[in-house]
């Protein structure tokens, strides 16, 4: 399961008037565009004394969206450094692998934003007012999925990247 393989975790929560331009930089849903994660203008910031160290984000995480429209479940970014200074938002999953390996890490990525997992994934969201839905990380943790031996996901990851290589020119 996902839970077996992932610790799953909310990023920061915070007020409003908590928000500021300095600080830790909170990443939304907004800022998970095509597999990765971008900066914005409106990105907001809060007090490092508001953040936990367990929720900064490290090499590997994964985020994506809690609670979303459903087109975008499956949005999903992948860390590719430690960040002292940067977390999630309360509304944006935190996926830590257990076990620390960029194969791992980005084999898991592309799966949950694979067709099969986004089903899987839609089908335990609850509707969350008229245009929202939450994931809800209970019911995310028990979503069963595939593992292959370590050395089938790193074939499986070089080809899905040679692949997404040869798609974006």
């Amino acid at each position: 399961t996902i839970g077996n393989v992932l610790q799953v975790q909310t990023g920061a929560s915070f007020k409003k008037e908590d928000a500021g331009n300095k600080g830790v930089r909170i990443l939304r849903g907004g800022n998970i565009v095509a597999g990765t994660y971008v900066f914005k203008e409106d990105d907001i910031f809060i007090s490092q004394d508001l953040v936990s160290e367990g929720i900064l984000l490290r090499r590997n995480d994964l985020i994506t969206p809690a609670v979303t429209s459903i087109e975008n479940v499956g949005k999903i970014a992948r860390i590719k450094e430690d960040h002292h200074m940067i977390s999630a938002g309360g509304f944006v999953f935190i996926l830590r692998p257990f076990l620390q390996d960029d194969v791992l890490s980005q084999y898991l990525c592309y799966l949950i934003k694979s067709p099969v997992i986004i089903e899987r994934i839609k089908a335990i969201t609850k509707k969350s007012g008229s245009a929202f839905y939450n994931i809800g990380k209970e019911r995310l943790i028990k979503i069963h999925i595939p593992i292959p031996p370590y050395k089938e996901m790193c074939r499986i990851v070089a080809i899905l990247k040679d692949l997404i290589k040869s798609i974006e020119g």
